[in-house]
C-alpha cells in the first residue's frame, strides 16, 4: 500500500499530513513547539493520538523512542555510525535495519534482508514530501511514523553543520 507524507511549510512546529493513493487524509503528525526532546504525535483523522515519539537527549548518535497511546514502548530507532545513512530499528523484540541512499533521498526498511517498506523523498517539492510503499499492513502507522523520525534525525544533523 502506498502513502504520501507532506510537510506543512509555514508552521512554528513540525506538522505533516499523511494521505493514501486517492489523496484522502489518513493521519497527521504534529510536533511540540520548542521541545528539547523533539516530541512528536501521530494522530488519526479524528485527532486521537496513536503514537508518541521523543528523542533521548544526551547520546552520541541520535536515538528516538516510539510509544503507543498507553505509554508502552513500541519501537526504538537509532542512527548508526556509517558513511551512508543507516539506522537500527528495534520493533517489539525484533531488530530491523533502515538503509539510506548517499544523499538520504531513499530508504529501505528490511527484516533479515527482506524489504518491508521503501521510502522515496521527492527532490523538488515545497516542503518535505515522501512516498512510502509498505508491504505489511499490520505496522502501517509505525512505519509511517518511522519516516518522520528519520526526517527529524537527518534535519538535526544538517542543522549542526
Amino acid at each position: 500500500m502506498k502513502y504520501y507524507i507532506k510537510q506543512k511549510v509555514f508552521s512554528f512546529k513540525d506538522q505533516f499530513n499523511i494521505t493514501d493513493d486517492a489523496q484522502n487524509l489518513k493521519y497527521q503528525i504534529k510536533g511540540k513547539f520548542m521541545s528539547i526532546t523533539n516530541k512528536l504525535d501521530l494522530m488519526d483523522q479524528n485527532g486521537s493520538v496513536l503514537l508518541h515519539a521523543h528523542r533521548k537527549v544526551l547520546t552520541f548518535m541520535p536515538k528516538y523512542f516510539i510509544e503507543d497511546d498507553k505509554g508502552q514502548e513500541v519501537a526504538m530507532i537509532q542512527r548508526l555510525f556509517a558513511f551512508r545513512p543507516k539506522f537500527k530499528l528495534q520493533v517489539r523484540y525484533k531488530e530491523l535495519t533502515v538503509s539510506g541512499s548517499l544523499f538520504a533521498h531513499s530508504f529501505v526498511i528490511s527484516d533479515d534482508g527482506e524489504p518491508v517498506a521503501s521510502i522515496q523523498k521527492k527532490i523538488i517539492s515545497w516542503g518535505d514530501t515522501y512516498e512510502i510503499d509498505i508491504v505489511k499492513e499490520e505496522d502501517v502507522e509505525l512505519f509511517l511514523f518511522v519516516v518522520i523520525v528519520l526526517d527529524q534525525v537527518i534535519h538535526e544533523r544538517k542543522r549542526r553543520y
